[in-house]
């Protein structure tokens, strides 16, 4: 699960560094969501997707560091799912929630993850 989600992550982490076109679809004019805002700051989808992404595949490779590997990222999609929701509440018209919720889950898949690692001692 480690290595799996870890390359998502990963993935993800470089579609955001990638062309426009391949992450979002454009908002009204004068919109911007929290994602978008966020990115405007700084490479903080990119860094952050990253940085969980390869904390899984090293813990994935060194079986060790899985219960904090879940947990960061965990903390990552709950943040990027929270902004995604919250952006789409507030746009007009709104916008689709599904991948929101979608990466929402997924945190909550880590965390259950994360649980379930520590209780079999993988820490």
């Amino acid at each position: 699960m480690a290595a799996a989600t870890g390359l998502m992550n990963v993935t993800v982490g470089v579609l955001y560094i990638s062309p426009e076109e391949l992450v979002r679809r454009p908002l009204q004019p004068g919109q911007v969501s929290a994602v978008v805002w966020i990115e405007n700051i700084g490479p903080a989808w990119f860094v952050g997707f990253m940085v969980t992404g390869l904390m899984l595949l090293l813990a994935a490779a060194r079986s060790t560091g899985f219960v904090r590997a879940h947990i960061a990222s965990s903390m990552m999609l709950a943040f990027y799912a929270g902004c995604i929701l919250c952006s789409a509440v507030l746009t007009e018209p709104p916008v689709p929630v599904v991948h929101g919720t979608f990466a929402g889950f997924f945190a909550v898949l880590h965390i259950a993850i994360a649980r379930g690692d520590a209780e079999r001692g993988c820490r």
